[in-house]
């Protein structure tokens, strides 16, 4: 058996499989209702044939599109990083042996 006892920081941890099944199914939400607008912009507005066209496109590619980004699997969230917060940079600190900190 191998000895593998890697752990998991708080800050790198993934969703818990509730939250990523909600997102997931928000994401799936979210392209059918732009799917059915896609639908009924090509029926109900007067734009050219190649507009329309590509609205029908959308509508039909749209629901494959999200189909798969719902069974994608869990989100991999990669740590931000911002240029307004600069990182502590801590200098070590040397002891001296002989100095007492608390003395009882």
């Amino acid at each position: 058996m191998p000895d593998d006892h890697r752990t998991v920081s708080v800050t790198s941890a993934g969703l818990s499989a509730t939250e990523d099944r909600r997102l997931r199914q928000r994401r799936y939400a979210i392209t059918q209702v732009v799917r059915i607008v896609c639908f009924l912009l090509a029926v109900m507005l007067p734009v050219p044939m190649w507009a329309r066209l590509l609205l029908i496109l959308a509508a039909f590619t749209l629901p494959w599109i999200g189909v798969i980004t719902a069974n994608a699997g869990p989100m991999v969230h990669k740590p931000r990083t911002t240029a307004a917060v600069a990182p502590v940079v801590r200098a070590p600190v040397a002891l001296d042996p002989s100095r007492v900190i608390d003395q009882d």
